[in-house]
C-alpha cells in the first residue's frame, strides 16, 4: 500500500529526485521497530533521560518473564498514591488460571483487566478511608493471609528424599508388615440365634423383604439384629464382628488376635465366600446359628520392599517435615507468653444444628452408623475390627 501511494506521487516528486531516493531507501528501515530506550517503551519525555542505573529495581514476580527490568518498572496506572507497574500487572496475569490467562492474548482484554485493577484500588482506597482496614473481620483475614504466606515462604524447610537412608526405609518396611502383607479380609455382621428354624426364617424374611435393594436390606437388618440377636455384645453395634481373614494380619495386636480367635472358623469361612450385602445360608457353630451379612471386602495385599520403598521414603520425608515444623511452632510458643483457660469454653451454650430431612431418617442413620459412615464410638473399623491406623514414620 505504501509503495503504491509513493508510485502515485512520483510525478509530483520529479523536481526533487534526491528526496524521492531518500524516501525509497528509508522504506525497509521504517518497517523495523525502534530500538528500545533505556527507560523502556512508552516512557514520558520527562523520564527519557533516565539512565538504566537510575531506574528503580522491580522484583521479577512473573515466572519466565520476557520483560526487562526497565520494562517491569514502567507505571501502567497511578491510583492516588498507589502505582501499578508493568511488572506487577504481568505478575497478576500470571497468577490467573490458564483458561483465564489465555484470554489475554488480546491487547483489548489486557486493557480491560488493567481497568479492573484500577477499579479494585479505587474501592480499596475508599474502604480504607472509611476505616475498614481496622475492622475486626478484615484484621482477622489479614492475619490468616499472613500466616499462610509465612508457612509457604518461611517454613518451607523441605526435606531432600536423598537424605533418607535406605536402612531407615527398610526398617520401616520390616517394622510394619501389616501394611504390606495382608490376607484377603471381609467385614461381616451377624444375627445369632439358638434355634435353627428361627434363624432360617429370619434369613428368608431378610431376602424377601429387601427385594434385592441394599438400603432396604440394611434397614431391615438393623431392626432384626437389635430386636432378635442373642449376641448382646454385638447387637448394640448392629451385629458387627469386624474384619475377618483365614490368617491374622502380620503384626496384629494381642487384642486383635483374641477378637478373631473368638469368631468361629465356620463363620469366617462362610463370610469369605459370601457376596457383600447378600444373605447367604445360615451357619451353625458351637455358639448357635448365625445369619451373616458381609458389608465390605478387602483384597489381599503383597508388596515387596522394592515396590514399597519409594512410597515409604515419601512417608518418612513428610513425617520429618512435619516434625521440623512442629519444632518451630514449639520454639515459637516457648518464646511467647501464653495463658490458656480451657475450662471457660464450657460456658458457651451448645447451639442445635439443623439437620436435613435425610439425616433425620432413623433407618438411614442406623445404616450409616453400622456400615462405615460413622466413625464415632465403635468407629466401624474400631474395636470390632478394621484397618489399623498406619504407624508414624520413624
Amino acid at each position: 500500500m505504501r509503495h503504491r501511494r509513493l508510485s502515485a506521487l512520483a510525478p509530483t516528486l520529479r523536481p526533487l529526485p534526491g528526496l524521492l531516493a531518500l524516501a525509497l531507501a528509508c522504506l525497509p528501515a521504517c518497517d523495523r521497530p525502534e530500538r528500545p530506550r533505556p527507560a523502556g517503551p512508552g516512557v514520558t519525555p520527562a523520564a527519557a533521560g533516565v539512565t538504566v542505573a537510575q531506574v528503580p529495581a522491580v522484583a521479577l514476580e512473573a515466572k519466565d518473564s520476557k520483560l526487562s527490568a526497565e520494562q517491569r518498572a514502567i507505571v501502567v496506572a497511578q491510583v492516588g498514591a498507589v502505582s501499578i507497574t508493568l511488572g506487577e500487572f504481568e505478575a497478576r496475569l500470571a497468577r490467573e488460571q490458564p483458561v483465564v490467562r489465555s484470554q489475554f492474548a488480546s491487547v483489548q482484554k489486557r486493557k480491560e483487566y488493567l481497568q479492573k485493577l484500577v477499579q479494585f484500588e479505587v474501592l480499596a482506597a475508599e474502604a480504607k478511608k472509611r476505616g475498614l482496614d481496622r475492622d475486626p473481620d478484615v484484621v482477622e483475614q489479614m492475619k490468616q493471609a499472613m500466616v499462610r504466606k509465612f508457612l509457604l515462604e518461611f517454613v518451607q524447610d523441605e526435606v531432600d528424599p536423598a537424605t533418607i537412608k535406605d536402612a531407615d526405609v527398610k526398617a520401616y518396611y520390616d517394622n510394619n508388615p501389616g501394611l504390606y502383607h495382608k490376607p484377603e479380609q471381609v467385614e461381616v455382621s451377624h444375627i445369632l440365634l439358638k434355634d435353627a428354624a428361627q434363624a432360617e426364617k429370619i434369613a428368608k424374611e431378610l431376602r424377601a423383604g429387601s427385594e434385592g435393594n441394599t438400603a432396604r436390606l440394611v434397614a431391615l437388618w438393623n431392626d432384626y439384629v437389635v430386636r432378635l440377636s442373642e449376641d448382646k455384645a454385638t447387637s448394640p453395634y448392629l451385629g458387627a464382628l469386624g474384619l475377618v481373614a483365614k490368617t491374622p494380619v502380620q503384626g496384629a495386636s494381642e487384642a486383635e488376635l483374641a477378637r478373631q480367635a473368638a469368631i468361629p472358623p465356620a463363620v469366617i469361612e462362610a463370610a469369605l465366600g459370601a457376596k457383600p450385602f447378600d444373605i447367604g445360608p445360615v451357619v451353625a457353630s458351637p455358639l448357635g446359628h448365625h445369619v451373616l451379612m458381609v458389608t465390605s471386602r478387602s483384597p489381599a495385599v503383597e508388596r515387596t520392599f522394592d515396590e514399597a520403598k519409594e512410597s515409604i521414603r515419601a512417608r518418612i520425608v513428610k513425617r520429618e517435615r512435619d516434625l521440623r515444623r512442629q519444632k518451630l511452632l514449639d520454639d515459637l510458643r516457648k518464646g511467647t507468653a501464653i495463658e490458656v483457660n480451657e475450662d471457660a469454653v464450657r460456658l458457651i451454650p451448645v447451639t442445635p444444628v439443623e439437620r436435613s430431612p435425610k439425616l433425620d431418617n432413623p433407618e438411614l442413620n442406623k445404616m450409616e452408623r453400622a456400615h462405615g459412615h460413622d466413625h464415632g464410638e465403635h468407629g466401624g473399623h474400631g474395636e470390632h475390627g478394621g484397618h489399623a491406623p498406619e504407624p508414624p514414620a520413624p
